[in-house]
C-alpha cells in the first residue's frame, strides 16, 4: 500500500510538474472516457425507446394474428374461411381462458378527413373495442372512453389525441360535447386522450407510441356500419395476463382460429419474441460498434501514456538507480511505474466523466424527448474503470522495463 501510494504521489508531481506534457498526454484518454460514458448514455436512451414501445403496445405478452395466404392445398377452397371476425373475438375470449383480453381494429378504407369550423386535417381513423384502450395504455384526459354501449348501440362518438384536439379546437374552446365530422359523418367528442409525453410530432412516420397524440378513435361497429366495411377486422390482437402462457395459449388460440376458419390455414400468430430477439441484436451490435470506437480513443490515450512513463524512466534513471542501491526491490519499481500510470490515465478518466456530463447535457438539449440520451452512475463508473485498465496497460512495458533496470548501469548514467 505504501508503495502505491508513492507512486500516486509521484504521478501528481508529474502531472503539475508538466502541465502541458500531461494535459496532451491525458487528451486521449479524456476522450475515450467521455466517448465511452455519452455512447453508454445513448444507447440506453435509444434502447429505453424501444422498452416504452412495447410496453405501451401492449406488452410482451401480446398476440398478433395476422392474415397470411392459405398453403397451396387449401387454395381453392380458401373461400370458405371468413377471415379474421368478431367471431374470432368472441371464440377467443370464450375458449381460451388464458386469454386476459381480445380486441379488434377496423380502419376507415382510404383514410379519414376530419372537419370543425373550417379546420381540416387528414388522419388514420381506428374502429375499437373498449378493450384497445387497456391494452395499448391510453389515458383520458377529459370526458370518457368508447365503452361497450358505444359497441352495441354504435353510437357516433369519437376520442381524440391530445395534438389532434388542440389543432381542431382553438384555444378557448371546450372539445367534450363538440360536432366534427369524418369523412361528412358528424361524431360527437366524448373524450380527449391524455398527452404522451415525448410523443413526435406529426403523422406520418415514428412508432405507435410516439404517434399516440394524433390517434382517433370511433367504435367498431359504427365504423363498420357508417363506411360500408365488410366484417372483416384489420388488426385482432390477444394479451396473455402471464408470459409463462404463452406456449399454452398459442396452441388454444391456433385451435380455436382453425375451427372458426373452418379449417382453412389463412393466419398465423406473431408474438413479440421476435421483436424481443431482434431487440437484444440490436443492443450487442449497438454496444460492439460504438464501444469499438470509444476504445480506440482509450488506447489512443493509453500509448500516450505510455510514452511519457517511458520519457519520464529515462530522465530518472539515475534516481531508479540510487533506490535500487538501497534496496528497492525490483517488484517496487515495478509498481511504482505501474502507480504513476495509473494515476494519469485515472485522472484523465475524471476529467472524461465531467465532460461527459456536459456532452450528455447538450445532447439531451437537442434530442427528442423519445430517445434522450440518459446519463447513468454505471456509464459513469465504468468509464472511469476502463481508463484506468488502460492506464495498467499501458505502464505494464514502461515499469517492466524500470524494474530491469541495472542498478551499477544507472547510477553511471548523467
Amino acid at each position: 500500500m505504501r508503495l502505491l501510494l508513492m507512486g500516486i504521489g509521484s504521478g501528481w508531481r508529474e502531472i503539475l510538474a508538466h502541465k502541458l506534457r500531461s494535459f496532451l498526454t491525458l487528451f486521449g484518454i479524456v476522450l475515450g472516457t467521455a466517448s465511452l460514458v455519452c455512447m453508454l448514455g445513448v444507447v440506453k436512451g435509444m434502447l429505453r425507446s424501444w422498452e416504452t414501445m412495447i410496453y405501451e403496445t401492449g406488452g410482451i405478452e401480446r398476440i398478433s394474428v395476422m392474415s397470411r395466404p392459405p398453403p397451396e392445398n387449401q387454395r381453392e377452397n380458401a373461400p370458405l374461411s371468413p377471415g379474421r371476425t368478431m367471431n374470432d373475438v368472441e371464440a377467443i375470449l370464450t375458449a381460451v381462458p388464458l386469454a386476459q383480453r381480445v380486441t379488434a381494429e377496423v380502419m376507415i378504407p382510404g383514410g379519414a378527413r376530419l372537419y370543425f369550423q373550417g379546420r381540416a386535417t387528414g388522419q388514420l381513423v381506428r374502429g375499437v373495442l373498449p378493450a384497445t384502450f387497456i391494452m395499448d395504455r391510453f389515458e383520458v384526459a377529459q370526458g370518457r372512453l368508447i365503452g361497450e354501449l358505444d359497441i352495441e348501440l354504435q353510437t357516433q362518438v369519437v376520442v381524440l389525441g391530445a395534438s389532434i384536439a388542440d389543432y381542431l379546437f382553438p384555444r378557448g374552446i371546450d372539445p367534450l360535447d363538440r360536432i366534427i365530422t369524418i369523412n361528412g359523418q358528424p361524431f360527437t367528442v366524448v373524450g380527449i386522450l391524455k398527452e404522451a409525453k415525448g410523443a413526435g410530432g406529426g403523422t406520418g412516420g415514428g412508432s405507435r407510441f410516439s404517434t399516440k397524440n394524433y390517434a382517433v378513435f370511433i367504435p367498431l361497429t359504427t365504423t363498420q356500419t357508417l363506411y360500408r366495411i365488410d366484417e372483416n377486422v384489420d388488426v385482432l390482437n390477444v394479451q396473455l395476463a402471464d408470459i409463462a402462457d404463452m406456449p399454452y395459449a398459442l396452441e388454444q388460440i391456433s385451435n380455436v382460429l382453425t375451427h372458426t376458419h373452418r379449417g382453412i390455414q389463412d393466419v398465423r400468430l406473431e408474438t413479440r419474441e421476435d421483436l424481443l430477439h431482434t431487440f437484444e441484436e440490436q443492443r450487442t451490435n449497438y454496444y460492439v460498434s460504438l464501444g469499438s470506437i470509444a476504445v480506440i480513443g482509450l488506447i489512443v490515450g493509453g500509448i500516450g501514456i505510455m510514452n511519457v512513463i517511458l520519457a519520464s524512466i529515462n530522465e530518472r534513471i539515475r534516481e531508479i538507480g540510487v533506490r535500487r542501491a538501497l534496496g528497492a526491490k525490483r517488484t517496487d519499481v515495478l509498481v511504482q511505474i505501474l502507480a504513476e500510470s495509473l494515476t494519469l490515465a485515472v485522472s484523465g478518466g475524471m476529467l472524461g466523466m465531467v465532460a461527459s456530463i456536459g456532452l450528455i447535457k447538450i445532447l439531451q438539449a437537442w434530442s427528442s424527448s423519445a430517445n434522450r440520451p440518459e446519463l447513468s452512475l454505471d456509464a459513469l463508473v465504468i468509464g472511469v474503470l476502463s481508463s484506468g485498465v488502460i492506464g495498467v496497460i499501458a505502464g505494464i512495458y514502461p515499469a517492466i522495463r524500470a524494474s530491469r533496470l541495472s542498478p551499477v548501469e544507472a547510477l553511471r548514467s548523467d
